[in-house]
């Protein structure tokens, strides 16, 4: 019995020494002199590898409950100072964002600081000035909606495969969208098909804006996702809200609305970005793509009517997939029904021109509509359409398929 007591104990040991062995390794890899040139809230890319990064509950924890995607970026939350250990908020391999411990060299690189990145190439000499990220001094908020077409977050990726591949974009592609959004210099810009934050820190310049994204699990078939999000300037007095997943009805690879509120005025107001089923552009339209759609826009007008009645004015915009502004249409007629009062709708698309690549849409599919509490910010001259370049032109596809759509508030 002594004989076999001994024997346990010496396999006990081997155990606990083989555990220490891995521990010792890794914290030899992430000693708290290798992070001195990393910080919190600093942007990183992680390595490229067959098996992922493991990411552990907390510093030293030999425990890997997930994996972050294998060459993906994170925002470093925190760093232990006794380990080097390093907390980061990044992709896991299933597409949802989360939090966890890394240790120090799986961090690939951090990417050059924005302020500092300049446009590549001639092609982009015409690339206005990195702006302010405080609101325009005269009181004007201006807002933009701008589809950007499945921007996927690394060069040469594409979001989805045949048989109708999506754009793969370059280095230069990125900078060129970065160019159109310094053009119009939003407050706040609503996005559409957006791969997550580390894809929209690839068009905005981010010690100008501040980001919102949805969530969204990526679909099976996806090598990315369609996000709705924002992009608004520091200087904003602006508090996220939870996404409105109820548009998901019940598919869940549907888009849910990102939602904000901006403060403006006296008034607090409440921004939903949407991005309805596509393929029902108007009633002449039918089949399942009609059928998800349809299922969409009484919740929505659900949402309409609640806020209708609530405090602060409200405002949507994003890609609807629909010409609301088509005579008859019955996903306007439900939306605005005028009940109650208050949700009496204005879409600032309705008698506005279409100025977008050859114009070969006859009618918007993106709009910017306001409440009947909300309407009255609006400077009814300023809405338009922002074509690209017809310098782009080569272009054209790896920018976008949808053009911004622009409006500026004025305060009363």
């Amino acid at each position: 019995m002594r004989r076999a007591l001994i024997i346990a104990i010496s396999s006990l040991g081997i155990i606990t020494m083989a555990v220490m062995a891995v521990m010792m390794t890794m914290a030899a890899d992430a000693q708290p002199g290798s992070s001195e040139r990393l910080q919190e809230g600093q942007r990183v890319r992680l390595v490229e590898r067959d098996a992922d990064i493991p990411a552990h509950p907390g510093p030293r924890d030999a425990r890997v409950p997930f994996r972050f995607s294998s060459g993906s970026s994170g925002v470093i939350l925190s760093i232990d100072a006794a380990s080097g250990w390093i907390q980061l908020r990044g992709e896991r391999t299933d597409g949802v964002d989360a939090a966890g411990w890394i240790i120090r060299r799986y961090i690939h690189s951090a990417p050059e600081d924005a302020a500092t990145r300049q446009p590549p190439g001639d092609e982009l000499s015409w690339c206005p000035a990195i702006g302010s990220p405080d609101p325009y001094a005269d009181g004007t908020l201006r807002l933009a909606t701008w589809n950007i077409a499945n921007l996927h977050a690394r060069d040469g990726q594409s979001t989805f495969g045949p048989p109708r591949p999506s754009v793969e974009r370059e280095a230069v592609d990125y900078e060129r969208i970065r160019c159109y959004v310094r053009l119009v210099d939003p407050d706040v810009l609503a996005v559409q098909e957006i791969d997550g934050e580390d894809a929209l820190r690839r068009v905005v310049d981010i010690d100008i804006y501040d980001l919102h994204v949805s969530g969204r699990t990526r679909g099976r078939n996806m090598n990315g996702r369609q996000n709705t999000g924002f992009a608004y300037k520091k200087g904003l007095d602006v508090r996220r809200l939870p996404d409105f997943d109820a548009l998901n009805g019940d598919n869940r690879g549907l888009r849910r609305g990102a939602r904000i509120s901006v403060a403006y005025g006296d008034e607090r107001l409440q921004l939903m970005n949407v991005h309805l089923k596509s393929g029902c552009f108007s009633n002449a339209d039918g089949g399942s793509d009609c059928a998800s759609l349809l299922r969409q826009v009484p919740v929505l007008e659900d949402w309409i009517d609640q806020q209708a009645d609530g405090p602060d004015p409200m405002i949507l915009l994003g890609d609807f997939n629909r010409r609301l502004n088509d005579s008859g249409d019955a996903v306007w007629a439900e939306l605005d029904d005028g009940r109650p009062t208050n949700a009496s709708l204005t879409a600032v698309t309705d008698g506005l021109s279409i100025n977008c690549r050859d114009n070969r849409f006859r009618g918007f599919i993106d709009h910017i509509v306001f409440g009947l509490r909300s309407i009255r910010f609006v400077d009814r001259s300023s809405s338009r359409h922002v074509n690209l370049r017809r310098a782009d032109r080569p272009h054209w596809d790896a920018i976008s398929d949808h053009c911004p759509l622009v409006v500026d508030l004025v305060a009363p």
